[in-house]
C-alpha cells in the first residue's frame, strides 16, 4: 500500500517571482505553481486558488496512487480519464465534485499548452460529466420569522446576530462579504451596502430598504466606537470569526424548531432570491445583487422558484378564482 502522500501547498506570495530555467524538464510542482501565479495576476480570490490547488493536489494523487508517472511531456488525456475521473466515478463523489475538478485540470492544461510550455493540447478532450441539480433548500416564510424572533435583541451579541440575519435575507451577501463589511461601506446617502471583496474581488453595490436601515442604525449606536473599523465585532471589540456566527445560526435554529432545512448563512441567499422572484423581481437585477458573472445560477433560481407549486397554485387555481 502506497504510503499517504503530506500534502504540500503551490500558493504563492503575490511579491514572489517565479521563473522556469531553460532546458529543464517542467515538473509538475512547476507547473501548478505557475498556474497558480497566472491566477493572482488576473486577481483571482484565495479561496479560488485554493479551489484550484485542492482539486490538481486530487489529481497527482490519484495518478500516483495508479503508480502512473507524472510527466507533463507525456501524460495523455487517457491517462486523465482512466486513472482520474473514471476513480472519482467508481468512488460515486457527487458530479459537482467531479466537475469542479475537471474545470480545474481544463483550466490547467490549456495555460501549460497557451504559454508552450507543453505540446500537446489536452484541455480540449475534457468534458464535464452530467450532473443532477439538486433542489435548492431555503427557508420557508414562517421559518425565517420563527428563525429572526431568536436571537435576544436586549443584548449586544443577540442585537448583533438579529442584524446580520436581516442584512443576509435583504442583501443576499455571502459570509465572507457580510464579515469583510465596514462601517463606511454602508452608503446612507442611497441606502447601499458597496462590496469591495465580492467573488473574484469584484465591487458591487447592493441595496436595503427601511427596516433593514434601522436595524442597522440601532446596531450601530449600540456598537459605539472602538478600535477598528469592521462592521460586525464581538463584545470584546474584535471581527467576528465566521465560525462562530455559524454555531449561533444553530443554536437559533434549534431554538426555533427548524426542521428538513439546514440553517446557514447560503440558505439566507437561497432565500433572498426565492421571494425576491415570487415578489416579482427580474432576474438581471437579481444577478447584480448577488454578484453572479453570468446568468446560470439566477436562472436555476427562477427556474426553481417561479414554479413553486403551492404559493402559485393558491393564487391562479382555476377553481378557487372561478366565480360560480
Amino acid at each position: 500500500m502506497n504510503k499517504p502522500m503530506k500534502r504540500r501547498s503551490y500558493l504563492l506570495k503575490r511579491n514572489k517571482k517565479e521563473t522556469i530555467q531553460p532546458n529543464i524538464p517542467l515538473s509538475f510542482d512547476e507547473a501548478v505553481r505557475l498556474f497558480l501565479l497566472d491566477l493572482q495576476a488576473k486577481n483571482l480570490s484565495a479561496r479560488t486558488l485554493e479551489f484550484h490547488e485542492t482539486n490538481l493536489y486530487s489529481l497527482q494523487k490519484a495518478l500516483m496512487d495508479k503508480q502512473v508517472p507524472i510527466d507533463l511531456y507525456s501524460i495523455t488525456y487517457n491517462d486523465i480519464k482512466h486513472h482520474f475521473i473514471g476513480g472519482m466515478l467508481e468512488q460515486k463523489l457527487a458530479g459537482n465534485t467531479i466537475n469542479g475538478r475537471i474545470k480545474s485540470c481544463k483550466a490547467f492544461f490549456a495555460f501549460l499548452y497557451r504559454e508552450n510550455l507543453i505540446q500537446n493540447n489536452l484541455a480540449e478532450h475534457f468534458a464535464l460529466v452530467k450532473s443532477e441539480k439538486k433542489m435548492i433548500s431555503t427557508f420557508s416564510k414562517h421559518q425565517i420569522i420563527n428563525l429572526l424572533e431568536q436571537p435576544d435583541r436586549n443584548t449586544f451579541v443577540g442585537l448583533r446576530d438579529y442584524t446580520m440575519m436581516l442584512i443576509l435575507l435583504e442583501t443576499g451577501l455571502r459570509l465572507n462579504e457580510l464579515l469583510n463589511l465596514r462601517i463606511e461601506d454602508i452608503r446612507w446617502a442611497d441606502n447601499e451596502i458597496y462590496v469591495y471583496q465580492g467573488k473574484g474581488n469584484k465591487t458591487r453595490r447592493v441595496p436595503f430598504q427601511k427596516t433593514c436601515a434601522n436595524a442597522i442604525r440601532q446596531y450601530l449606536k449600540e456598537r459605539g466606537d472602538v478600535s477598528t473599523d469592521v462592521l460586525f465585532v464581538t463584545v470584546n471589540h474584535t471581527p467576528v470569526h465566521p465560525r462562530t456566527f455559524q454555531d449561533h445560526l444553530t443554536n437559533y435554529g434549534k431554538s426555533a424548531g427548524l426542521r428538513g432545512v439546514r440553517v446557514s448563512p447560503h440558505t439566507f441567499r437561497h432565500t433572498m432570491a426565492k421571494f425576491y422572484i415570487l415578489n416579482g423581481g427580474d432576474a438581471f437585477t437579481l444577478q447584480q445583487i448577488l454578484g453572479h458573472s453570468t446568468l446560470d445560477m439566477v436562472r436555476h433560481y427562477v427556474q426553481l422558484f417561479r414554479s413553486d407549486i403551492q404559493e402559485q397554485h393558491r393564487k391562479f387555481s382555476p377553481v378557487e378564482n372561478m366565480k360560480v
